[in-house]
């Protein structure tokens, strides 16, 4: 974004944009360790396994996850061509940057779009995709995000994936989950997902470079049956299926015991070639640290404090007489926000005073990221004081302080519960009262 160097020193900035996210100190701790043996050994295998096994938990699926080498978009295309024909009838709905991706995706597959396109800050109605859905009858699939990281608002895919599981259960359901996952529940069987595509570098705080994949049978039956299967192989999820059942077997996985990885129940339609693709040691080893770090601090506190420090931040915005860009308060994601600016003030003008005079990262289009580890006062407060300080010397009138006791306000009002708060965490978001 800018080639100076902040004046603040190295080890005092931090990174509050929405991704690449900062690597927890687990994470860190982790793939510092020179590696003793190669990725064939007995660790890497029983690593693999639990990292899996985690996912699966925090996901609240059955079905085994696919580590990909690349990332996010590594797995959407790969969604897209293991699912997507030529002339299918594919639905997306379009809220903003990687709502327009997965268009672009779907044409890229060979798929027949139908768009919903919406204005910025506005998020989809499930009535909307049933009208559509009723109204174009040939439609197979249908896609979105989940949060919209461009605009900072939410999707509801839990409304969507039950009304599609009840009244159209033969169109497959993909949900880019890039960067709510980790900071918001997501209950992947429950609410009907087919294909959730998602990654470390978001609010799970672990290294970019893995794209994270889950299909439910019903995806797997048309990417088993497609009747031209993409010309590829580390893309097609077929291969990394069958990776899962015999390069398991070769690295001494139990291919017997459910569980972990996925396993293939028919043979690839193509040859399978003298080495398949490979997951990487060092990122599955990383992502496994940052797993175990948000299961010892308890999932629905994970999602609790992203939550209260979102809402902090729009606190602060309101008492410098700014607002968010998310349409309503309701829709708006907890793991980030992005500032509704003024036509004079210059967001990558904002972010780069930011950065380079208070040593604060935030994302482009005025975006403040409130993911995982992150997510405490102590980095919120401390952007937020750096954020009225860069506003007023840009020419916006700011009430010295007002932003922070506004944030300050809102984290000692949640304090270790919402009960009796002003703004209770919504239920849809946060499953905070189980």
């Amino acid at each position: 974004m800018t080639g100076e160097q902040p004046a603040v020193p190295a080890e005092q900035r931090i990174n509050m944009s929405c991704g690449q996210t900062p690597l927890s100190p687990a994470c860190l701790e982790a793939i510092g360790k020179q590696l003793a043996e190669p990725v064939y050994y007995a660790h890497y295998p029983a690593v693999e396994k639990e990292t899996c096994l985690l996912l699966k938990q925090l996901m609240h699926t059955q079905n085994g996850p696919m580590l990909i080498p690349g990332s996010a978009v590594y797995g959407l295309e790969a969604a897209m061509l293991g699912t997507v024909e030529s002339g299918d009838r594919v639905l997306t709905v379009q809220t903003g940057i990687f709502g327009r991706l997965l268009t672009e995706l779907a044409r890229f597959a060979g798929g027949d779009t139908a768009v919903i396109a919406l204005e910025e800050g506005q998020s989809v109605a499930p009535e909307t995709i049933r009208a559509r859905l009723l109204d174009d009858p040939e439609i197979r699939q249908v896609a979105l995000v989940h949060c919209e990281t461009t605009t900072g608002t939410l999707n509801p895919i839990e409304a969507i994936g039950r009304m599609l599981k009840d009244e159209f259960p033969h169109v497959i359901y993909m949900v880019d989950c890039v960067s709510s996952f980790g900071g918001i529940e997501v209950r992947v069987d429950d609410w009907g997902i087919d294909l959730l595509v998602t990654t470390p570098q978001k609010c799970l705080n672990a290294p970019q470079g893995l794209a994270i994949v889950v299909a439910s049978e019903k995806a797997w039956d048309k990417i088993e049956n497609l009747r031209n299967p993409p010309r590829a192989m580390c893309l097609d999820l077929h291969s990394w299926r069958r990776y899962g059942m015999e390069g398991g077997a070769a690295m001494g996985y139990n291919t017997l015991e459910k569980g972990s990885v996925p396993r293939a129940s028919r043979p690839h339609p193509r040859d399978w070639p003298v080495h398949g693709p490979h997951a990487s040691y060092t990122l599955v080893v990383g992502l496994h640290a940052s797993l175990k770090s948000i299961m010892d601090e308890g999932p629905d506190q994970v999602y609790r404090r992203q939550y209260v420090a979102s809402r902090a931040v729009h606190a602060a915005l309101r008492a410098l007489d700014l607002g968010i860009v998310a349409a309503t308060e309701a829709s708006a994601a907890p793991v980030a926000t992005r500032i509704a600016l003024p036509v004079h003030l210059d967001a990558a003008e904002l972010s780069r005073i930011l950065f380079e005079e208070h040593g604060i990262a935030i994302s482009s289009l005025a975006r403040i990221g409130t993911m995982g580890f992150m997510a405490v006062p102590e980095h919120v407060l401390r952007t937020i004081s750096a954020l009225e300080q860069t506003l007023g010397s840009m020419g916006w009138e700011v009430e010295k302080g007002a932003g922070v006791a506004a944030a300050q306000e809102v984290f000692e009002r949640q304090g270790a519960s919402t009960a009796g708060s002003e703004e209770p965490v919504p239920e849809s978001l946060i499953p905070l009262l189980r």
